[in-house]
Protein backbone atom coordinates (compact mmCIF):
# COMPACT_ATOMS: atom_id res chain seq x y z
CA UNK A 1 0.00 0.00 0.00
CA UNK A 2 1.52 3.27 -0.85
CA UNK A 3 1.39 6.40 1.49
CA UNK A 4 -1.10 9.11 1.06
CA UNK A 5 -2.18 11.96 3.13
CA UNK A 6 -5.75 11.45 4.16
CA UNK A 7 -8.59 14.64 4.49
CA UNK A 8 -11.62 14.31 5.99
CA UNK A 9 -13.36 17.66 5.56
CA UNK A 10 -16.52 18.53 7.58
CA UNK A 11 -18.22 20.55 4.26
CA UNK A 12 -18.84 19.41 0.68
CA UNK A 13 -16.86 22.97 -0.05
CA UNK A 14 -13.97 22.21 1.66
CA UNK A 15 -13.27 18.60 -0.41
CA UNK A 16 -14.59 20.30 -3.38
CA UNK A 17 -11.96 23.16 -2.40
CA UNK A 18 -9.02 19.67 -1.99
CA UNK A 19 -9.97 18.48 -5.14
CA UNK A 20 -9.21 22.03 -6.94
CA UNK A 21 -6.02 22.74 -4.71
CA UNK A 22 -4.30 18.42 -5.49
CA UNK A 23 -6.49 17.63 -8.82
CA UNK A 24 -5.14 14.57 -10.50
CA UNK A 25 -3.34 13.99 -7.22
CA UNK A 26 -6.00 13.58 -5.38
CA UNK A 27 -9.02 10.24 -4.97
CA UNK A 28 -12.34 10.72 -3.15
CA UNK A 29 -12.91 8.10 -0.43
CA UNK A 30 -16.49 6.75 -0.74
CA UNK A 31 -16.78 3.24 0.63
CA UNK A 32 -13.57 2.12 -0.53
CA UNK A 33 -14.25 -1.38 -1.56
CA UNK A 34 -12.76 -0.18 -5.41
CA UNK A 35 -10.62 2.60 -4.53
CA UNK A 36 -8.35 0.41 -1.78
CA UNK A 37 -7.85 -2.66 -3.77
CA UNK A 38 -7.02 -0.24 -6.77
CA UNK A 39 -3.94 1.55 -4.68
CA UNK A 40 -3.07 -1.80 -3.42
CA UNK A 41 -2.49 -3.57 -6.89
CA UNK A 42 -1.02 -0.26 -7.77
CA UNK A 43 -3.64 0.52 -10.60
CA UNK A 44 -3.36 4.34 -8.72
CA UNK A 45 -1.35 6.15 -6.61
CA UNK A 46 -3.14 9.16 -5.36
CA UNK A 47 -0.80 11.73 -2.99
CA UNK A 48 -4.05 12.92 -1.08
CA UNK A 49 -7.38 10.84 -0.39
CA UNK A 50 -10.18 13.18 0.50
CA UNK A 51 -12.90 11.07 2.26
CA UNK A 52 -16.79 12.05 1.85
CA UNK A 53 -17.95 9.97 5.41
CA UNK A 54 -17.98 13.64 7.50
CA UNK A 55 -20.10 15.29 5.24
CA UNK A 56 -23.47 15.64 6.25
CA UNK A 57 -26.40 15.13 3.90
CA UNK A 58 -24.62 12.28 1.66
CA UNK A 59 -26.00 9.17 3.29
CA UNK A 60 -29.83 11.00 3.40
CA UNK A 61 -32.68 8.66 1.80
CA UNK A 62 -35.61 10.66 0.80
CA UNK A 63 -39.15 10.09 -1.28
CA UNK A 64 -41.82 12.23 -1.92
CA UNK A 65 -44.94 11.07 -4.18
CA UNK A 66 -44.53 13.95 -6.58
CA UNK A 67 -40.62 14.65 -7.16
CA UNK A 68 -39.81 10.08 -6.61
CA UNK A 69 -36.50 9.17 -4.91
CA UNK A 70 -33.53 10.88 -3.76
CA UNK A 71 -30.53 8.84 -2.42
CA UNK A 72 -27.46 10.27 -1.33
CA UNK A 73 -24.58 9.33 -3.09
CA UNK A 74 -23.19 7.28 0.34
CA UNK A 75 -26.21 5.54 1.11
CA UNK A 76 -24.50 1.99 1.23
CA UNK A 77 -26.47 -0.68 -0.85
CA UNK A 78 -27.43 -2.20 2.58
CA UNK A 79 -29.24 0.92 3.05
CA UNK A 80 -30.85 1.24 -0.42
CA UNK A 81 -32.46 -2.20 -0.43
CA UNK A 82 -33.52 -2.02 3.07
CA UNK A 83 -35.17 1.54 1.71
CA UNK A 84 -36.69 -0.24 -1.03
CA UNK A 85 -38.34 -3.16 0.35
CA UNK A 86 -41.78 -2.24 0.66
CA UNK A 87 -41.79 -0.29 -3.04
CA UNK A 88 -42.77 -3.59 -5.15
CA UNK A 89 -42.29 -1.34 -8.20
CA UNK A 90 -38.78 -0.93 -7.66
CA UNK A 91 -38.11 -4.60 -7.19
CA UNK A 92 -35.13 -4.98 -9.71
CA UNK A 93 -32.67 -2.37 -8.05
CA UNK A 94 -33.69 -4.67 -4.40
CA UNK A 95 -32.54 -7.93 -6.82
CA UNK A 96 -29.42 -5.85 -8.24
CA UNK A 97 -28.28 -4.69 -4.16
CA UNK A 98 -28.99 -7.99 -2.94
CA UNK A 99 -26.24 -9.56 -5.79
CA UNK A 100 -23.63 -6.90 -5.73
CA UNK A 101 -20.88 -8.87 -3.46
CA UNK A 102 -21.17 -10.31 -0.20
CA UNK A 103 -23.17 -9.38 2.39
CA UNK A 104 -19.44 -7.76 3.96
CA UNK A 105 -19.09 -5.26 1.23
CA UNK A 106 -22.73 -4.18 0.93
CA UNK A 107 -23.02 -2.77 4.21
CA UNK A 108 -19.62 -0.63 3.05
CA UNK A 109 -19.73 0.21 -0.90
CA UNK A 110 -22.09 3.06 -1.78
CA UNK A 111 -24.12 3.49 -4.53
CA UNK A 112 -22.52 7.26 -5.78
CA UNK A 113 -18.65 4.70 -5.40
CA UNK A 114 -20.61 2.11 -7.62
CA UNK A 115 -21.65 4.73 -10.42
CA UNK A 116 -18.20 6.88 -10.40
CA UNK A 117 -16.49 3.83 -10.51
CA UNK A 118 -17.35 3.27 -14.23
CA UNK A 119 -16.63 -0.50 -14.42
CA UNK A 120 -18.12 -2.36 -17.39
CA UNK A 121 -20.03 -4.69 -14.58
CA UNK A 122 -21.39 -2.15 -12.13
CA UNK A 123 -24.16 -3.83 -11.00
CA UNK A 124 -26.33 -0.87 -9.71
CA UNK A 125 -26.18 0.97 -12.88
CA UNK A 126 -28.44 -1.17 -15.08
CA UNK A 127 -31.74 -0.74 -13.13
CA UNK A 128 -30.87 2.53 -12.52
CA UNK A 129 -30.98 3.77 -16.15
CA UNK A 130 -33.95 1.60 -16.68
CA UNK A 131 -35.44 4.17 -14.41
CA UNK A 132 -34.06 7.17 -15.80
CA UNK A 133 -31.81 8.09 -12.94
CA UNK A 134 -30.51 11.79 -12.91
CA UNK A 135 -26.83 12.77 -11.01
CA UNK A 136 -26.63 15.72 -8.85
CA UNK A 137 -23.22 17.25 -9.01
CA UNK A 138 -21.49 19.66 -7.08
CA UNK A 139 -18.11 21.37 -7.77
CA UNK A 140 -16.29 25.08 -8.10
CA UNK A 141 -18.78 26.37 -10.49
CA UNK A 142 -22.13 25.10 -8.56
CA UNK A 143 -24.36 22.73 -8.86
CA UNK A 144 -25.37 20.77 -12.23
CA UNK A 145 -27.95 17.91 -12.76
CA UNK A 146 -27.21 15.63 -15.61
CA UNK A 147 -28.71 12.20 -16.31
CA UNK A 148 -26.80 8.91 -15.38
CA UNK A 149 -27.37 7.74 -19.68
CA UNK A 150 -23.94 9.28 -21.31
CA UNK A 151 -22.59 10.13 -17.47
CA UNK A 152 -20.18 6.93 -17.89
CA UNK A 153 -17.88 7.59 -21.00
CA UNK A 154 -15.38 4.76 -20.73
CA UNK A 155 -14.07 2.21 -18.74
CA UNK A 156 -13.46 3.94 -15.47
CA UNK A 157 -14.19 7.05 -16.94
CA UNK A 158 -17.10 9.50 -16.63
CA UNK A 159 -18.08 12.70 -17.52
CA UNK A 160 -17.39 14.28 -13.85
CA UNK A 161 -15.65 17.87 -14.58
CA UNK A 162 -12.43 18.36 -12.51
CA UNK A 163 -12.80 18.71 -8.37
CA UNK A 164 -16.75 18.00 -8.85
CA UNK A 165 -18.24 15.48 -6.60
CA UNK A 166 -21.52 13.41 -7.29
CA UNK A 167 -23.96 14.36 -4.60
CA UNK A 168 -27.02 12.46 -5.04
CA UNK A 169 -28.94 10.57 -7.55
CA UNK A 170 -32.45 10.87 -8.09
CA UNK A 171 -35.32 9.16 -10.01
CA UNK A 172 -39.20 9.87 -10.32
CA UNK A 173 -41.53 7.32 -9.14
CA UNK A 174 -42.43 4.63 -11.66
CA UNK A 175 -45.97 5.06 -13.10
CA UNK A 176 -48.91 2.37 -11.61
CA UNK A 177 -48.37 -0.81 -13.65
CA UNK A 178 -44.93 -0.35 -13.57
CA UNK A 179 -42.59 -3.93 -12.97
CA UNK A 180 -38.44 -4.13 -12.68
CA UNK A 181 -36.62 -7.33 -12.85
CA UNK A 182 -32.62 -7.96 -12.68
CA UNK A 183 -30.53 -10.90 -13.75
CA UNK A 184 -27.40 -11.46 -12.90
CA UNK A 185 -24.94 -14.43 -14.33
CA UNK A 186 -21.56 -14.79 -12.26
CA UNK A 187 -18.82 -17.39 -11.59
CA UNK A 188 -19.63 -17.24 -8.05
CA UNK A 189 -22.83 -16.82 -6.28
CA UNK A 190 -22.87 -13.33 -5.29
CA UNK A 191 -19.68 -12.60 -4.73
CA UNK A 192 -18.02 -12.08 -8.21
CA UNK A 193 -18.28 -9.83 -10.41
CA UNK A 194 -21.15 -10.06 -13.61
CA UNK A 195 -20.24 -11.94 -16.91
CA UNK A 196 -23.29 -10.51 -18.18
CA UNK A 197 -26.41 -7.90 -16.23
CA UNK A 198 -29.84 -7.85 -17.55
CA UNK A 199 -32.08 -5.28 -15.84
CA UNK A 200 -35.84 -4.66 -17.18
CA UNK A 201 -38.28 -2.07 -16.72
CA UNK A 202 -41.80 -2.69 -18.18
CA UNK A 203 -45.01 -0.45 -17.93
CA UNK A 204 -48.27 -1.82 -18.78
CA UNK A 205 -51.57 -0.64 -20.55
CA UNK A 206 -54.95 -1.15 -18.77
CA UNK A 207 -55.46 -4.53 -20.39
CA UNK A 208 -52.06 -5.69 -18.29
CA UNK A 209 -50.76 -6.67 -21.93
CA UNK A 210 -49.93 -3.92 -24.01
CA UNK A 211 -46.47 -2.56 -23.14
CA UNK A 212 -46.25 1.12 -22.83
CA UNK A 213 -42.75 2.10 -21.58
CA UNK A 214 -40.03 -0.76 -21.79
CA UNK A 215 -36.45 -0.38 -19.99
CA UNK A 216 -33.61 -2.63 -21.32
CA UNK A 217 -30.36 -1.89 -19.02
CA UNK A 218 -27.15 -4.21 -20.16
CA UNK A 219 -24.35 -4.33 -18.30
CA UNK A 220 -20.72 -6.07 -18.67
CA UNK A 221 -20.98 -6.35 -22.65
CA UNK A 222 -19.80 -3.22 -23.34
CA UNK A 223 -17.03 -0.39 -21.95
CA UNK A 224 -20.12 0.75 -20.00
CA UNK A 225 -23.46 -0.48 -19.05
CA UNK A 226 -25.69 0.82 -21.55
CA UNK A 227 -29.64 1.12 -22.82
CA UNK A 228 -30.58 -1.19 -25.38
CA UNK A 229 -32.53 1.01 -27.25
CA UNK A 230 -32.96 -0.21 -30.17
CA UNK A 231 -34.59 -3.28 -28.33
CA UNK A 232 -36.66 -0.69 -26.02
CA UNK A 233 -38.11 0.67 -29.14
CA UNK A 234 -39.35 -2.99 -30.49
CA UNK A 235 -41.67 -3.82 -27.77
CA UNK A 236 -43.10 0.23 -27.42
CA UNK A 237 -46.87 -0.36 -28.15
CA UNK A 238 -46.64 -4.04 -28.20
CA UNK A 239 -48.21 -7.19 -26.65
CA UNK A 240 -46.07 -9.39 -24.54
CA UNK A 241 -45.85 -12.50 -26.66
CA UNK A 242 -42.63 -15.18 -26.29
CA UNK A 243 -41.78 -14.23 -30.11
CA UNK A 244 -41.73 -10.63 -29.51
CA UNK A 245 -39.25 -10.97 -26.06
CA UNK A 246 -37.02 -13.31 -28.25
CA UNK A 247 -36.83 -10.50 -31.02
CA UNK A 248 -36.19 -8.42 -27.93
CA UNK A 249 -33.19 -10.43 -26.98
CA UNK A 250 -31.77 -10.75 -30.69
CA UNK A 251 -32.01 -6.92 -31.23
CA UNK A 252 -30.00 -6.89 -27.62
CA UNK A 253 -27.33 -8.72 -28.67
CA UNK A 254 -26.75 -6.91 -32.06
CA UNK A 255 -26.54 -3.62 -29.59
CA UNK A 256 -23.71 -4.77 -27.14
CA UNK A 257 -20.02 -4.73 -27.50
CA UNK A 258 -19.01 -7.83 -25.70
CA UNK A 259 -15.55 -8.85 -25.14
CA UNK A 260 -13.49 -12.13 -24.28
CA UNK A 261 -11.96 -12.06 -20.87
CA UNK A 262 -10.92 -14.23 -17.85
CA UNK A 263 -14.25 -14.79 -16.86
CA UNK A 264 -15.98 -15.79 -20.39
CA UNK A 265 -16.16 -15.15 -24.33
CA UNK A 266 -17.51 -12.56 -25.66
CA UNK A 267 -19.75 -15.21 -27.64
CA UNK A 268 -20.92 -16.72 -25.11
CA UNK A 269 -21.20 -13.70 -23.43
CA UNK A 270 -23.75 -12.55 -26.62
CA UNK A 271 -25.73 -15.80 -26.01
CA UNK A 272 -26.40 -14.99 -22.44
CA UNK A 273 -27.87 -11.42 -23.96
CA UNK A 274 -30.29 -13.50 -25.65
CA UNK A 275 -31.12 -15.56 -23.04
CA UNK A 276 -31.84 -13.28 -20.48
CA UNK A 277 -33.25 -10.43 -22.05
CA UNK A 278 -36.59 -12.29 -22.74
CA UNK A 279 -36.26 -13.66 -18.73
CA UNK A 280 -35.88 -10.31 -17.65
CA UNK A 281 -38.55 -8.33 -19.26
CA UNK A 282 -41.02 -11.45 -18.71
CA UNK A 283 -40.47 -11.11 -15.26
CA UNK A 284 -40.91 -7.21 -15.15
CA UNK A 285 -44.12 -7.47 -16.69
CA UNK A 286 -45.30 -10.30 -14.25
CA UNK A 287 -44.22 -8.11 -11.53
CA UNK A 288 -46.71 -5.28 -13.07
CA UNK A 289 -49.27 -7.45 -13.32
CA UNK A 290 -49.36 -8.30 -9.25
CA UNK A 291 -48.72 -4.65 -8.24
CA UNK A 292 -51.57 -3.64 -9.86
CA UNK A 293 -53.81 -6.48 -8.42
CA UNK A 294 -52.19 -5.51 -5.03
Amino acid sequence: MSHFDYHQPDLLQEAIALLSEYGQEAALLAGGTALLIDIRHGELDPRHVVSLWGIPGLEAVQFDRGSGYHFGALVTITNLANALVDQPALRGLVDAATLLGAQQVQNVATLGGNICKASPGADMVPPLLCLDAMLVLDGPDGQRRTPLDGFLTGPDQTALLPAEVLTSIEFPSPASRTGTAFLKVMRRHAVDCSIVAVSARVTLAEDGQTILVARLGLGAVAPNPFRARQAEELLRGQKIEPDLLKQAGARARSEARPITDVRASADYRSMLIETLVPRALSKAAERAVEGARN
